[in-house]
């Protein structure tokens, strides 16, 4: 079992070195299997297609990035600390993966089921890390403690997802997502949004 785990992660890595530079579209199940020198029957018997593949990709992601974040969680002397870190972290994640995660997509009117799979995926990942930041805020008296963490965790991972998509539909046309001062400018927003939001909740 270890062994069958040892492969399925090395399919992973290679898949996410596709799906990062050319994105799920221009990213087939050959690509992968000649990248790793395997047939592909070899490569369905680990994943029945590339959805699956890109899927797995991204819980990697995902899982790696909000480990990565709540690590800081426990011993942080304020709740800025931990908004700093997180912050930084989605930064760098947008600014390496934007096509991974399709974010083209969803300035068009009809983003792909696969993408809204992946959309609810990091959603949730947010809501339960913003759970814990707000947690960590109460038990720091910097949050008020009528403030409920699940709740106000999803309110706030939808404000921030209105927000890129609204922010990027306005933009002129030939706007290039992948632009770094793009992205930065984007982000500069989000710290905007988020000191609005979190000194409501003192």
């Amino acid at each position: 079992m270890a062994e069958q785990d040892q492969k399925r992660e090395v399919i992973l890595e290679a898949a996410l070195k596709r799906f990062k530079r050319f994105g799920l579209a221009k990213t087939t199940m050959d690509e992968i299997a000649k990248d790793l020198e395997i047939s592909k029957g070899s490569l369905y018997y680990y994943f029945p297609d590339k959805d699956r593949i890109y899927v797995a990709v991204v819980e990697k992601i995902v899982s790696q990035c909000f480990t990565d974040i709540s690590s800081s969680l426990e011993q942080a002397a304020s709740v800025q600390e931990v908004l700093d870190r997180y912050l930084s972290v989605k930064e760098r994640i947008l600014l390496d993966y934007h096509l991974l995660f399709g974010i083209h997509e969803w300035v068009t009117d009809k983003p792909s089921s696969l993408n809204r799979q992946v959309g609810e995926l990091v959603h949730q990942s947010e809501i339960r890390f913003l759970s814990q930041f707000i947690r960590k805020g109460k038990a720091l008296g910097e949050i008020a403690d009528k403030h409920d963490p699940e709740k106000t965790a999803d309110l706030l991972t939808h404000v921030l997802f209105g927000l890129w998509v609204m922010w990027c539909k306005w933009q002129a046309a030939g706007f290039e997502l992948q632009q770094t001062d793009n992205i930065k400018e984007f982000m500069n927003r989000e710290r905007m949004v988020l000191a609005i939001f979190f000194q409501g909740l003192r």
